[in-house]
């Protein structure tokens, strides 16, 4: 584990499948959400910490030479500019081009995390980014993301952060140049709890369709999207404030 002096932590995952003992090929950046406003210190028992363990480790386990990372913010909230969680993430991409220079990373990230995603994804080295339930207000910046692939995966019974509020923030960035691939789950909430394995497994297809791989073969591709289209019944779903 590698801390910084700001009190961010950056875990890497899985290191017998993350590149260790060769030459990494790509690496993923993986970060949590978090709060609209708060100052407390992250701890990594923290629900919403945990919440992208499995999704790290299902993207470690999919690409071949991969170096996968999860990031631990040092606070928990965005707090109006997202300074803090900003330079954490920036602080972190630093590492990972110093450990592994020429690799193209690519930054995944759930609610808050995909807000951080979205605003440092032109940053150098950075390949493109995956949103899953990203909190996009509409005046956040998009210029950044030209020519970035962009791959958002949302839930269409999020009521922490519903669908149709991410839209205009989605055309600005299209606008903008960016490379949108936007993935709607009727079925799914904000948590990504229910019927998780389809959640993780389009996060690894997403990184994997930024990195130009065809690494998912056709049954694992028809599973998920029969997943997605064929549950419509209602669920119940961790509500707060947490993003």
């Amino acid at each position: 584990m590698i801390k910084s002096s700001e009190g961010a932590a950056l875990s890497p995952v899985s290191p017998s499948r993350s590149g260790a003992g060769g030459e990494s090929a790509v690496a993923v950046l993986v970060l949590h959400g978090g709060s609209a406003d708060s100052f407390a210190p992250t701890q990594w028992r923290n629900l919403a910490v945990v919440r992208l363990w499995p999704v790290a480790r299902v993207i470690a386990r999919k690409r071949e030479k991969s170096a996968v990372y999860r990031l631990r913010f040092a606070i928990k909230g965005w707090n109006g500019d997202g300074s803090s969680a900003l330079r954490d993430t920036r602080w972190a991409l630093a590492q990972l081009r110093e450990r592994h220079p020429g690799v193209p990373i690519t930054v995944v990230g759930h609610s808050l995390g995909g807000r951080v995603a979205a605003h440092v994804g032109g940053d150098p080295g950075v390949a493109g980014i995956v949103m899953l339930a990203g909190w996009t207000p509409s005046n956040d910046p998009a210029a950044q993301l030209a020519g970035v692939p962009v791959v958002t995966i949302q839930g269409g019974r999020d009521r922490v952060i519903p669908e149709p509020t991410t839209r205009p923030w989605m055309a600005r960035a299209t606008h903008a140049g960016a490379h949108v691939q936007r993935t709607l789950l009727p079925w799914a909430g904000h948590t990504m709890l229910r019927r998780f394995w389809v959640w993780h497994r389009l996060s690894a297809e997403g990184v994997a369709t930024i990195l130009g791989s065809a690494a998912f073969d056709s049954a694992a591709r028809s599973d998920s999207d029969s997943a997605a289209r064929s549950d419509s019944a209602a669920s119940r779903h961790a509500q707060g404030s947490e993003f």
